[in-house]
């Protein structure tokens, strides 16, 4: 079976931090001057959404990585660069007919 890289439980992961940004306009601290760590506290929010947007992201790719998604890459690279190759020869022997060279 081919391993899939968009299934239901990575998309919840990287919906967490997705809602994290989404929320920041409704949340009390946005809507008061407050302090944290000596920053504006949207400022905080904004880079734990970030730094959880990159640890979301890594776990999604280690699951994938992990269920086979490696090899489902390299063989789609290898039909992809067979098409491309296909492709590209296709045009010169059109571009060699229609020269007359053919």
């Amino acid at each position: 079976m081919k391993p899939r890289l968009f299934t239901p439980g990575r998309f919840a992961i990287v919906c967490v931090p997705s809602l994290g940004f989404f929320a920041i306009p409704f949340l009390p601290f946005a809507q008061e001057p407050v302090l944290w760590f000596g920053l504006p506290a949207v400022l905080v929010w904004s880079v734990l959404m970030v730094l959880l947007s990159v640890a979301a992201l890594q776990i999604v790719e280690s699951m994938y990585l992990r269920a086979g998604g490696r090899e489902a890459d390299q063989q789609e690279a290898e039909r992809f660069a067979t098409q491309q190759i296909e492709l590209i020869r296709d045009a010169r022997i059109a571009a060699e007919e229609s020269e007359g060279v053919r």
